[in-house]
């Protein structure tokens, strides 16, 4: 059997905590409201709210409803695209996130260990670019492939991506491994092109972390972070 030769990762809830960057998104919006006077007092925890009660989608909606604004669609556009951003006309600033601990020390590890490292991440391609420069990660990973950049069509479980990986790097399928937490979309992709059963990550403050898996045989481990990831993968693959 191949040698694992090459590591991709999700990004939300795997590199660092999604969280962290809805929350940031919220404080951008909850700034470009309060300073162009749509409202008169920060909003960040009332859009908190609202997401931590199972609101997705029209968080912006039902916050400015109930303190009497009309949410048009330009301005629920102009939000959701600062959000997404973090660039407002009054200028850009830098997502507040950063790696877990655990995820910064197993690309120092994989790389030492002589392993290629990858991105794959969906989602809104702003959003996604503007948290790979925050997060450092252009000059930590041998290829990053947000697949937005080639339309939603191409989201996870698309296998498009990891297709397009095992191709980059001239590798066969059987050594490439996925590392992920979604089971909704993160594991029939690289099943699909072939890719190593993947290694979920779930951790306590992840979105999906209760989510059941729909194929336990895309699956090949469970872990509840990144720590000792190199190590583990030797445990489970050899490698020449």
């Amino acid at each position: 059997m191949a040698a694992i030769s090459l590591v991709a990762f999700d990004l939300d809830d795997t590199l660092y905590p999604e969280r962290a960057f809805v929350r940031s998104g919220f404080r951008a919006v909850s700034d470009h409201l309060a300073r162009t006077g749509v409202v008169d007092h920060p909003v960040e925890a009332d859009f908190e709210a609202v997401f931590d009660a199972g609101v997705r989608g029209r968080t912006f909606n039902h916050v400015l409803e109930a303190l009497g604004v009309e949410p048009t669609e330009r301005l629920i556009r102009d939000l959701v695209r600062i959000y997404r951003s973090h660039r407002s006309p009054s200028g850009a600033r830098r997502p507040e996130i950063a790696l877990y601990p655990d995820a910064d020390r197993a690309l120092t590890d994989l790389e030492a260990s002589g392993l290629r490292r990858a991105l794959v991440s969906d989602g809104a391609l702003e959003a996604q670019q503007a948290k790979v420069e925050a997060l450092g990660l252009a000059e930590r990973l041998d290829a990053i492939v947000l697949t937005d950049a080639w339309g939603p069509q191409f989201w996870k479980p698309h296998p498009r991506a990891f297709r397009e990986l095992t191709d980059r790097f001239g590798l066969m399928p059987g050594e490439c491994l996925y590392v992920a937490d979604n089971p909704a979309k993160d594991f029939q992709g690289p099943a699909e092109a072939g890719w190593r059963p993947s290694i979920r990550v779930r951790r306590k403050d992840g979105l999906h972390r209760d989510a059941p898996l729909s194929d336990p045989r895309q699956v090949c481990a469970t872990v509840p972070g990144l720590e000792g990831l190199a190590g583990f993968i030797e445990s489970l693959f050899w490698r020449l």
